[in-house]
């Protein structure tokens, strides 16, 4: 309860000043960047916090209310075109690195190019990562699909897909939630109150993530035998955000780690510091919701330190898939990184 118990008193916390301050432009974007917060991860599936939070301090109601009455539109929630409920996969599990080079490779042979305007900035994200020499980057996919591309389209070398998800703790654990628990002590963390910078954040999160795997040894040799495999001196863990859930996660379990994240939530800005590219939080769900991260592959198994997928049946998602990898690509061409 980690994530609900600190985030109820965040939010009471931020309520307070919000109801007593002058209202200011800085405030007005921290309300909205509050209820995109709430708004996203009800879109995600997770309800509890909202119902909590709007049934001990009706904070849900008081942001909207902040917004309205300054005459302030809410951040849009980045609505999925599709329900996930009504997209099939193929019964066939595909290996993930040759899962991803048919794609590339199609996506070249593809006529249609997709220049979301958040390509561009999936750029200058990969850019601002940058690429050392005794490096080895792993992409945690699928929401950083793209960027992995990129590094690929590139020529880059000790580059790693690796599709961690609640769903591969799932199948590891039999059970679910474990992510959760693993959540847990970053927020633990925070909560405690006694962390001023990332290394003392670290100091109580790391030791409190590696007793939570005491309860799951499957994902403590699983990961530390992917990590074994990897043989250079410096390892960047590259993710989308929030919470640096799997970031940490690995960290914990191999002193070579360190990450890099697009964003984070507001209350983690400080702590993560350098290792976050943009503040914009409300920008998270663009990242996460393009259609070759989000839904063209889902996780179908790991087994023998491999990851597999399943491709999607539909065509539309594919066309979309298609033209933004292909359009990824052309940006990769254009630019000298």
């Amino acid at each position: 309860m980690g994530f609900i118990s600190f985030n109820l008193e965040f939010y009471r916390n931020e309520l307070q000043i919000l109801t007593t301050a002058p209202v200011n432009d800085e405030r007005i974007y921290r309300a909205k960047q509050l209820l995109k917060m709430l708004d996203d991860l009800v879109d995600e599936g997770y309800t509890e916090l909202n119902y909590k939070l709007e049934e001990t301090y009706s904070g849900v109601s008081k942001l909207r209310a902040y917004l309205e009455n300054n005459h302030i539109e809410p951040f849009p929630v980045c609505r999925k075109p599709f329900s996930t409920a009504d997209i099939t996969y193929e019964n066939c599990a595909r290996e993930l690195t040759a899962a991803i080079q048919e794609l590339t490779v199609n996506a070249e042979k593809g006529t249609e190019l997709r220049y979301d305007v958040f390509l561009s900035e999936l750029v200058d994200f990969c850019k601002w990562i940058g690429y050392e020499e005794n490096t080895a980057y792993i992409f945690l996919l699928r929401d950083t699909l793209l960027p992995y591309i990129y590094y690929q389209s590139k020529n880059r070398k000790n580059i790693y897909p690796w599709l961690l998800s609640r769903k591969t703790l799932t199948k590891l654990t039999g059970t679910d939630n474990a992510d959760d628990k693993i959540r847990s002590s970053i927020f633990n963390a925070l909560k405690s109150g006694q962390c001023r910078n990332f290394r003392s954040f670290c100091n109580m999160a790391l030791p409190d993530i590696r007793s939570v795997l005491k309860n799951y040894p499957e994902i403590k040799e699983c990961l530390i035998t992917l990590l074994d495999e990897i043989k250079e001196k410096h390892i960047v863990v590259v993710e989308s955000g929030c919470s640096g859930t799997f970031p940490m996660l690995l960290m914990s379990l191999d002193e070579r780690v360190d990450f890099r994240m697009y964003t984070t939530y507001p209350y983690l800005l400080k702590i993560y510091g350098d290792k976050i590219y943009s503040s914009k939080y409300e920008n998270c769900r663009l990242f996460e919701t393009l259609y070759s991260q989000d839904l063209y592959f889902r996780f179908a198994d790991l087994k023998d330190g491999e990851f597999f997928v399943e491709k999607c049946n539909n065509k539309e998602i594919e066309k979309y898939a298609f033209a933004e990898t292909k359009a990824i690509l052309q940006l990769s061409k254009a630019d000298t990184f």
